[in-house]
């Protein structure tokens, strides 16, 4: 799954999966703020980019098709608790 994400955040959108990871939890309506963290100064400015990475309703769809034949984790939701 992780290779398909890669291939389609490079070839289709330009740009880094890390940064498509970022996107796509900025882009869910539930989430106000990515946590994100590194040890590598390099990656600060990855992530701040992705900031600015919007994605369309096709790209979500593409990204939730690469990711739905994968197994779900369960457990509780944060509303739950």
């Amino acid at each position: 799954m992780v290779s398909a994400l890669d291939r389609f955040a490079q070839l289709e959108l330009g740009t880094s999966v890390s940064r498509l990871a970022i996107a796509w939890t900025l882009a869910n309506p539930a989430v106000h703020v990515a946590i994100v963290g590194t040890r590598n100064p390099k990656h600060i400015e990855d992530a701040i980019a992705a900031a600015e990475l919007e994605l369309d309703p096709s790209a979500l769809r593409r990204i939730e098709d690469i990711v739905s034949d994968e197994v779900r984790v369960g457990g509780p939701s944060p509303e739950s608790v």
